[in-house]
């Protein structure tokens, strides 16, 4: 049984390990140094296929590869580097299946990447990643799959894509230099990484086509405008900073539901444009009613809520927050646009006004302790107690005697 079973364990690793070469060995790219026998360029290239593409400031010993000018591309513009492994010479040693770890493109679009037919990007092990497609707008990239493992931040620019996912764990900063006529249609988790801290601008301009929920659970530096583009329609914030001074909404049409966990935020600043969203949820216990600045209009033309967990800010704030919504006269016999959920226990029930009439005890949702009226008296919004995980319940004392 014994015999057996190391033979069936050799024959696995033995197919794990022919895969691999086989994965490897499909990417096989040939090192020519300037001047080397058979060089179909005038300065060291690396060639694959129909594929030649110079090189500058390469090691490929050390399995360094800048990529640089492109001198041929196949007629399917496909490129694909991924896991490449060098062979050739670099003029003085024998480079045998040397894997590439360390992968660059150049930095602006004088190299040719632009003019060549480059249909499909992949690529990972990249080190870093600048401006070979677009600058000029007219490149025919349409596909684009990044990876690597030791980039920082998300550089770069991005035209016309239809397609882009970005696999970096480690680059915790968004920073490109910007999206041009990109028409996105894959989901935003493919694009953005929820571990991001800082952001810069651009993702706003991902395209109307990018959906799906927008997740940022170590955000530390928000200060770009229009973080969510047009068509994801989730947003799920931890904010560990504690100045949340942006735009997030701007532009963001499709956004309905956000949360926001922002625990040591001393400094609160949602506003704009987020009139279509429809169910919010802030957890920031540390916002005080100081932050009279807070803007965050509500829809008026659909039923919405906003679940504050933490303690209550002050009035005006509240009302700033829920200005958009249709006010609510007290002798119409209509429901209210608006419903804030709270806890009684942190503060809340004192910004209620009174249920009114007949109308209103009757048609107030279940634990509902009253509405908020804006300073003109306007009914705008239900309260409803809703329980936090922040509320100070009173304990229970045993006596021993």
């Amino acid at each position: 049984m014994n015999g057996v079973r190391k033979l069936a364990c050799g024959l696995l690793c033995f197919a794990a390990f022919a895969a691999a070469s086989v994965v490897r060995a499909d990417n096989v790219w040939t090192y020519y140094a300037a001047g080397a026998n058979g060089n179909p360029a005038d300065a060291a290239c690396v060639v694959h296929g129909e594929w030649i593409i110079k090189t500058s400031n390469t090691n490929p010993e050390n399995g360094v590869l800048w990529l640089d000018l492109i001198v041929s591309a196949p007629a399917d513009g496909i490129l694909d580097l991924r896991d490449v492994v060098l062979v050739g010479t670099n003029g003085k040693t024998v480079l045998n299946n040397v894997p590439v770890t360390s992968l660059r493109f150049p930095s602006n679009t004088s190299k040719g990447w632009d003019s060549a037919n480059i249909v499909e990007v992949y690529a990972n092990n990249l080190a870093s990643y600048e401006e070979p497609f677009g600058r000029s707008g007219t490149a025919n990239t349409r596909l684009m799959h990044l990876a690597s493992k030791t980039m920082t931040a998300i550089t770069g620019r991005y035209c016309n894509l239809t397609n882009l996912v970005l696999n970096m764990p480690n680059a915790t900063a968004w920073s490109v230099s910007g999206f041009h006529n990109c028409s996105l249609t894959n989901d935003i988790a493919e694009i953005v990484h929820p571990w991001l801290r800082t952001i810069g601008n651009s993702m706003g301009a991902l395209g109307a086509g990018v959906t799906g929920t927008l997740v940022l659970t170590n955000l530390y530096d928000c200060g770009g405008q229009g973080i969510f583009p047009v068509g994801v329609s989730a947003g799920h914030f931890v904010f560990n900073g504690t100045d949340f001074q942006t735009q997030p909404f701007r532009g963001a049409s499709g956004l309905r539901d956000f949360e926001l966990v922002a625990p040591v935020c001393t400094n609160f600043n949602l506003g704009y444009n987020s009139s279509n969203v429809t169910n919010i949820v802030l957890d920031a216990p540390l916002v005080i009613s100081t932050h009279n600045k807070t803007q965050l209009p509500l829809v008026s033309r659909a039923k919405s809520s906003v679940w504050f967990k933490n303690a209550a800010l002050g009035i005006d704030v509240v009302r700033a927050m829920v200005s958009g919504v249709t006010a609510v006269a007290s002798n119409q016999n209509q429901d209210k646009y608006c419903t804030i959920y709270c806890s009684k226990r942190m503060g809340w029930k004192k910004l209620a006004s009174p249920l009114e009439g007949a109308y209103e005890p009757a048609l107030a949702p279940d634990g509902c302790f009253g509405v908020l009226a804006d300073a003109s008296g306007n009914r705008r919004a239900w309260m409803v107690h809703r329980d936090s995980p922040h509320d100070e319940r009173p304990g229970f004392v045993y006596y021993l005697r």
